[in-house]
C-alpha cells in the first residue's frame, strides 16, 4: 500500500543499506533532475538542453544497476519463502515498474533520444517526465498485483517475509546483523502460519513488534513486553 513515492523511499533506503555507494549516486541523480527541471522552466539553448540530457542519461544509467541487482537478490529468496510459509504454490515477486520501457537495459544514447522526443511535453509541464524518481515497485502473485487482489493475510505474510529476507541480505553482504521492527503485521495470523514465521526468524535477530494486542506472544512465546499509554 502507500504511494509510489513511499515505495521508492523504502527501497532506496533498503538498497543503500546493502550497497552504500548507492546513496551518493542517488543524490547525484536527484541533483541532475532538479537542475534539469530548472532548465525546463526557463528559456534555454539547444546546447544547454543537450548537455543536461546527457548528464541525466548518464546518472540514470549509473543508478539503475543497483536497483536491478537488489531486486534480483530479493526475488531469488522471496518466492521460495512465500510458498513455504503461505502454503501457496503461486510465485511472489517484486516487479520494477519504470516509466521508460525496458529501463534497465537502456544505454545513455537511447535515453537521450527519448528525451528529445519528450521535449515538447517536458517543456509544457516544465519538469522531467521520465526517470528513476518516477518509477514504482509492484508486489505480484503470478500475474496479478497484491494491492488490488490479495487478502489481508497474504499481504501481512508478504511484508513479514520481505523484512526477514532484507535482514538476511544485509547480514550476508555486510556482516551486520540488523534490528528488525514490525508495526502490527502479525495481527490475525493463525497458529500454523505463526509457527512458520517464527522458524523463518530463527531467533537470529533482535525483533521489536508494535501491536495493540498481545496475540503476537502466541507466535514468539515468552517476549519482553513494554506497555505504552497516553502516547508515551
Amino acid at each position: 500500500n502507500g504511494s509510489p513515492r513511499m515505495r521508492r523511499q523504502y527501497f532506496d533506503l533498503a538498497i543503500s543499506q546493502l550497497f552504500p555507494a548507492y546513496i551518493g549516486i542517488l543524490r547525484d541523480y536527484l541533483h541532475v533532475v532538479d537542475q534539469r527541471n530548472q532548465l525546463l522552466k526557463s528559456e534555454y539553448s539547444p546546447s544547454e538542453k543537450k548537455s543536461w540530457d546527457a548528464r541525466f542519461a548518464q546518472s540514470l544509467c549509473a543508478l539503475y544497476p543497483y536497483r536491478k541487482k537488489y531486486l534480483q537478490l530479493l526475488n531469488q529468496e522471496l518466492c521460495g519463502a512465500y510458498k513455504e510459509i503461505s502454503e501457496n504454490t503461486r510465485n511472489l515477486k517484486i516487479n520494477y515498474v519504470p516509466v521508460l520501457r525496458n529501463a534497465f537495459g537502456l544505454m545513455p544514447e537511447i535515453i537521450e533520444q527519448h528525451l528529445q522526443t519528450l521535449e515538447p511535453r517536458e517543456k509544457q509541464w516544465q519538469r522531467c517526465l521520465v526517470g528513476a524518481h518516477l518509477d514504482d515497485y509492484s508486489f505480484r502473485i503470478e500475474d496479478f498485483g497484491m494491492r488490488a487482489r490479495a487478502s489481508q493475510g497474504q499481504k501481512r505474510i508478504a511484508v513479514i517475509i520481505l523484512k526477514m529476507i532484507q535482514a538476511q541480505l544485509i547480514e550476508s553482504n555486510t556482516g551486520i546483523r540488523p534490528v528488525i521492527l514490525f508495526d502490527d503485521v502479525f495481527a490475525e495470523l493463525d497458529y500454523v502460519h505463526g509457527e512458520k514465521i517464527k522458524a523463518l526468524c530463527n531467533n537470529n535477530y533482535q525483533i521489536f513488534v508494535a501491536s495493540p494486542k498481545e496475540d503476537v506472544r502466541q507466535i514468539f512465546g515468552n517476549l519482553q513486553v513494554i506497555r505504552l499509554g497516553s502516547g508515551l
